[in-house]
């Protein structure tokens, strides 16, 4: 059977249990705070990332249209410079004397130079190279003015150094273009890749807070049931209390009417009462 006592001894580890879970219930709010802050700030970085990737691939593709682009004008260029190059050969052919072309000599006289500036020779060896060398200036500027003199050849080596030049140009930009695209598109597989990393650090951190969460929520609903179960029991110490008080009453009540008829008994034998005795038999109702 409950008393006072046993109530009072729950109500003491009921209150343990309440700080307990308040306790618990407040570290976890917290712990659940921080991890939404981290949420925020992780799918601001992934969007971040995700819009930086996007730009780049935006950016890469606009690139590769002018890559497309520039290849086709290059290819252009090429056909047209190896049209005009086939005309200058059969012009060559018609104009220029038999033997190396322009283009050859001038490759060997280069190489001649080079070995004369480069290698250790002798004066034999020297003296060669030099009758070489004068020999081949003299065949190049024989060509050469004759390329000078004759207009039509004049203007298919003109055309041909012109297309050359474009070609080379397109070329260039051909390849700066490809090497900017490329760029775009690491910078594109990087921005992808580090949102991605984030997205699953991102879904660990979810799933710690939807437990922190729930347990935080499990917390407050046993903080509840301990106010709940402690205000039970009060009402159930202040029922006691009442039904003590009241027994104690009625002890206190039978004392007096016990002892007021014993007084009452003497007052109808004649014996004379005192004023307290008196005031006993008027508290119990017997006068």
């Amino acid at each position: 059977m409950e008393n006072l006592a046993s109530l009072e001894e729950q109500k003491k580890e009921l209150k343990k249990k309440l700080y307990e879970a308040k306790e618990l219930r407040e570290r976890l709010n917290r712990l659940t705070g921080e991890l939404k802050k981290k949420k925020k700030e992780l799918i601001e970085q992934i969007e971040r990332y995700r819009k930086e990737g996007i730009m780049h691939r935006e950016r890469r593709d606009e690139i590769n249209k002018q890559v497309a682009e520039a290849k086709i004008r290059r290819g252009e260029l090429n056909k047209e410079y190896e049209e005009v190059k086939k005309k200058l050969n059969e012009l060559k052919k018609k104009y220029l004397p038999k033997g190396p072309s322009l283009e050859s000599l001038k490759r060997k006289r280069d190489a001649l130079e080079f070995k004369q500036m480069t290698q250790q020779l002798s004066k034999r060896e020297e003296e060669e190279i030099i009758e070489l060398l004068a020999k081949i200036n003299k065949e190049i500027r024989e060509r050469e003015k004759i390329i000078e003199s004759n207009e039509e050849l004049r203007k298919y080596v003109e055309m041909e150094k012109e297309l050359k030049e474009k070609s080379d140009k397109e070329h260039k930009r051909v390849k700066e273009l490809a090497e900017r695209a490329q760029k775009e598109h690491f910078e594109m597989i990087e921005c992808f890749k580090k949102a991605s990393q984030l997205r699953k650090e991102l879904k660990k951190i979810e799933r710690e807070y939807i437990m922190n969460k729930l347990n935080a929520d499990k917390a407050h609903r046993d903080f509840v049931s301990y106010i709940k179960q402690i205000r039970e029991i009060e009402e159930k110490m202040k029922e006691l209390k009442e039904k003590e008080k009241k027994k104690e009453i009625e002890k206190e009540k039978d004392i007096l009417l016990k002892k007021a008829d014993e007084i009452y008994q003497r007052f109808k034998k004649g014996e004379k009462l005192s004023t307290e005795d008196l005031l006993l038999l008027q508290k119990a109702g017997l006068l």
